[in-house]
C-alpha cells in the first residue's frame, strides 16, 4: 500500500507541470458536427498555448478526437510559424479542445486552430462573433469540409454574426432522409438537397463569407493581416552554374547509343538548353540517361549472375560516395550541393533495393538503370563544389536537430494525408522520400536527410490538396509568388542555387500539379536555408483596410460562388508525368 501511495504521489508530481502550462494563451470558438446517426452542429472551445520549447505539439481533447484532429493541430502550429517567419523549433504548442458532445473527428478545425496559434504568437485579440470552418493546408490555404448547414445553425445558436467557410462552398448539398411506407414496410432512402448558405445564413441572422487563405480569415478575426512583400529574384542569376550542370549531364550521354524515347528526351533537353532553361535541360538529359541505360541493360544483362554483378558494382560506387560525402565540411552554400548529392545517393540505394525485389525482369532492369544514373547525377552535382564561394560553416548539431524535426513533420503529414484519403501516387512518392531521409539520417548524412524530408513534406501536403483543391490555377500562381519571395529573401545572405533550380523547373514543366510541387519545394528549401543562415526574421502584421463592422456594410460584398467540384483525373495526370518528378 505504501508503495502504491508513493507511486501516486510521484505520478502527481510528474503530471502537475503539464497541467499548469505557463505561456501565452488564446481561446477561439469553433463549430463541429456531432457523431451518431442524427447529426447537428455543436460549439467547441479551442485554447492554444505557446511556450518556449523545441517544436513539440501536444493536444488534449474532450470527449475525444480522431487522428486527423491531431494532424490538424500539428499542421496549424507549423503553418502559423511559416506564415509569420518564426522558427517552429523554438516553441512548444499546447491545444485544449473541449466540446459539449462527442464530435466527428475531422480536419475542419485546422483553420481556426491556425488563427488561434497566430493570435497567441503575436498577442492578438479575437472577435467572439466570428466563426470559421475549414481544413488547413501547409501553405496557408483553407480547404473544403462537410456539415456546413449544421455548423451554420450552431453559429446562429451561439450568437455568431459572421461565419467564414472555404472558398467555393456557398452552395452545398446535404443528405435528407426520406421514409416511404409501402404496406407494413418502411423504405428508407437518401436524397441530396441544394442549400445556398448565404441565403440560409441571412434567415438565421448570420453573414456567410467565403475565404481562401488564413490571411483572409485573419482580417475578420483581428483587423490585421500578414504583410506580404515582394523580393527581387531572377533565375538567370544562376544560369552559369545551372548551365554547367546541364553540360556535364549531357556529356555523360556520349557513352550511350541514343535512340527511341531517349532520342526524343535529348531533343527536348537540347531545346530547353538553347532557351536558357538549363536545369530543365539537366532533368531531361537525366531522363534520357535512364532510358538509354535501361535499353543497354536489356541487351547486356541476360542472367542472374550478370544482374548480381551490376548490383555489386553500383553498391561499390554508392559506398565510396557515402564515405566521401561524410567527410565534406558543410557551409551555408555548399550544404545545398552536399544535400543534393546525398539525396541522390539515398535514392540510388532505394532503387537498388527495389531492383532486387522487383516483381518482373523488366521492372528490375529499369530500377537498376535508375539506381546507376542516380549515382551519376550525384557526381554531376558534386562537380559544382569547387565553384562555391563566400561560404561559412554551419552548426552540425543544429543541422542534425533540423533534420530530425523535418523527418518527424514528414511522418505526421503522411499519416494525415492517408487519413484524408489523399492522392495515392503522391503519398507513395512521399513514403519513398521519407525512407531516404530516415536512411540518410541513420548514417549521419543530415543535410540530405533534411532535404529529403522536405521533399516528403511537400509531396504529402500536395497529396491532400490534389484530392480537394478547386482553385488550381490560383494556387499555382500563389505558390510561384511565395517561392519567388522566399528565394529572393534567401539571396540576401547566401546563394540559393537548389531552390533557384527547382523554381526554373516549375516554370517549365507542363503538369500543373508538378508546377505546384516544385514551386512549393523551392519555397520550403529557400526558407530552410534562410533559417540556417540566421537571416530573414519575423513577418510584420499590418492593419487591414477591410474590417467588417455591421451587416449593412458588408452585404454588398457577398458573392455567390458555385459549389466546388473535386478535381477529376488527378491520378491520371500525375501518372502520365511520373518520370517528370525524377529531376536530375
Amino acid at each position: 500500500m505504501q508503495k502504491m501511495i508513493l507511486a501516486l504521489v510521484l505520478l502527481t508530481l510528474l503530471i502537475t507541470p503539464v497541467l499548469a502550462i505557463e505561456g501565452n494563451s488564446v481561446t477561439i470558438r469553433a463549430v463541429a458536427v456531432t457523431s451518431g446517426e442524427v447529426q447537428k452542429g455543436v460549439l467547441i472551445n479551442i485554447t492554444a498555448t505557446i511556450t518556449n520549447g523545441s517544436g513539440k505539439v501536444f493536444i488534449s481533447t474532450g470527449p475525444y478526437a480522431e487522428i486527423d484532429m491531431q494532424g490538424s493541430a500539428r499542421i496549424a502550429a507549423i503553418t502559423a510559424c511559416d506564415l509569420l517567419g518564426i522558427d517552429f523549433t523554438n516553441y512548444d504548442f499546447f491545444y485544449s479542445i473541449e466540446a459539449d458532445a462527442p464530435i466527428v473527428g475531422g480536419p475542419s478545425a485546422g483553420g481556426v486552430m491556425t488563427i488561434a496559434t497566430i493570435a497567441a504568437l503575436k498577442n492578438l485579440s479575437l472577435r467572439d462573433d466570428v466563426f470559421m470552418t475549414g481544413m488547413i493546408y501547409p501553405d496557408g490555404f483553407i480547404g473544403p469540409v462537410g456539415g456546413l448547414k449544421y455548423k451554420l445553425e450552431a453559429v446562429a445558436n451561439s450568437g455568431g454574426r459572421i461565419f467564414l467557410i472555404p472558398e467555393g462552398q456557398s452552395i452545398t448539398y446535404e443528405q435528407e432522409r426520406v421514409v416511404k411506407r409501402v404496406g407494413i414496410i418502411n423504405i428508407v432512402s437518401t436524397r441530396y438537397v441544394e442549400i445556398n448558405l448565404v441565403d440560409y445564413g441571412k434567415k438565421l441572422g448570420v453573414d456567410v463569407f467565403e475565404v481562401s487563405t488564413i490571411n483572409d480569415a485573419l482580417k475578420f478575426y483581428t483587423g490585421y493581416e500578414i504583410k506580404t512583400s515582394k523580393a527581387n529574384f531572377s533565375v538567370y542569376t544562376y544560369s552559369e552554374m545551372l548551365r554547367m550542370l546541364a553540360e556535364r549531364m549531357r556529356d555523360n550521354l556520349k557513352n550511350y547509343e541514343i535512340k527511341g524515347n531517349a532520342a526524343k528526351l535529348v531533343s527536348d533537353a537540347d531545346n530547353a538548353y538553347n532557351a536558357g532553361n538549363y536545369y530543365t535541360a539537366t532533368s531531361k538529359y537525366f531522363q534520357a540517361m535512364i532510358e538509354a541505360r535501361y535499353q543497354m541493360y536489356l541487351s547486356r544483362i541476360n542472367n542472374a549472375q550478370q544482374f548480381d554483378s551490376e548490383v555489386a558494382n553500383i553498391r561499390k560506387e554508392i559506398d565510396y560516395l557515402k564515405n566521401y560525402l561524410k567527410k565534406e565540411s558543410l557551409g551555408i552554400n555548399s550544404i545545398q550541393i552536399i544535400a543534393a548529392a546525398q539525396e541522390r545517393i539515398g535514392e540510388a540505394e532505394l532503387y537498388l533495393e527495389k531492383a532486387q525485389n522487383s516483381s518482373s525482369a523488366s521492372e528490375a532492369i529499369y530500377n537498376l538503370a535508375y539506381a546507376r544514373e542516380r549515382v551519376e547525377s550525384a557526381k554531376v552535382w558534386l562537380s559544382l563544389l569547387n565553384i562555391i564561394k563566400n561560404d561559412y560553416e554551419i552548426s552540425y548539431q543544429e543541422l542534425k536537430k533540423r533534420a530530425e524535426f523535418y523527418i518527424s513533420e514528414a511522418s505526421s503529414l503522411i499519416i494525415y494525408a492517408e487519413s484524408l484519403s489523399g492522392n495515392s501516387q503522391l503519398i507513395s512518392w512521399s513514403y519513398d522520400s521519407l525512407t531516404v531521409a530516415k536512411k540518410l539520417f541513420s548514417e549521419g548524412m543530415y543535410a540530405g536527410a533534411a532535404f529529403s524530408a522536405v521533399d516528403s513534406i511537400v509531396e504529402s501536403s500536395l497529396a491532400i490538396e490534389a484530392s480537394y483543391t478547386t482553385n488550381l490555377n490560383e494556387k499555382v500562381s500563389k505558390a510561384k509568388q511565395n517561392a519567388e519571395n522566399a528565394v529572393g529573401e534567401a539571396e540576401k545572405s547566401l546563394t540559393p542555387i537548389l531552390p533557384a533550380a527547382y523554381f526554373e523547373y516549375a516554370e517549365n514543366v507542363e503538369n500543373p500539379y508538378l508546377k505546384l510541387m516544385y514551386f512549393k519545394l523551392s519555397e520550403r528549401l529557400a526558407k530552410l536555408l534562410t533559417i540556417m543562415a540566421k537571416s530573414g526574421g519575423e513577418v510584420e502584421l499590418v492593419h487591414s483596410d477591410f474590417v467588417p463592422q455591421q451587416k449593412s456594410a458588408i452585404e454588398d460584398m457577398i458573392k455567390e460562388i458555385p459549389g466546388f467540384e473535386i478535381v477529376l483525373g488527378v491520378s491520371a495526370l500525375l501518372a502520365g508525368y511520373k518520370i517528370l518528378k525524377r529531376r536530375d
